[in-house]
């Protein structure tokens, strides 16, 4: 399940390479907080902006918004650096 909204303007998007990395953190993610919180990324309409989100399960409510290296940290298995930010 994707959880990044891929953006089909190349000029505009990340790399195909980038985008399967981004995914294959969000699956990591999943295993630090399982059945507790779903780490969303998010991506702003203007700007592109990335940035993260914690949420209960199935899409639920916002626990707390992350900045995307916050978001990156906890996504890559970091959860001690995503803290101390």
């Amino acid at each position: 399940m994707h959880r990044f909204t891929h953006a089909h303007d190349p000029l505009l998007s990340p790399p195909d390479h980038v985008l399967a990395e981004v995914d294959a953190a969000w699956e990591r993610s999943q295993d630090l907080v399982a059945g507790e919180l779903e780490l969303h990324f998010t991506r702003a309409l203007m700007g592109g902006r990335v940035t993260g989100e914690l949420r209960l399960p199935d899409g639920g409510e916002l626990v707390e918004r992350l900045s995307a290296s916050e978001a990156l940290a906890l996504a890559c298995g970091d959860a001690s650096l995503a803290l101390a930010a």
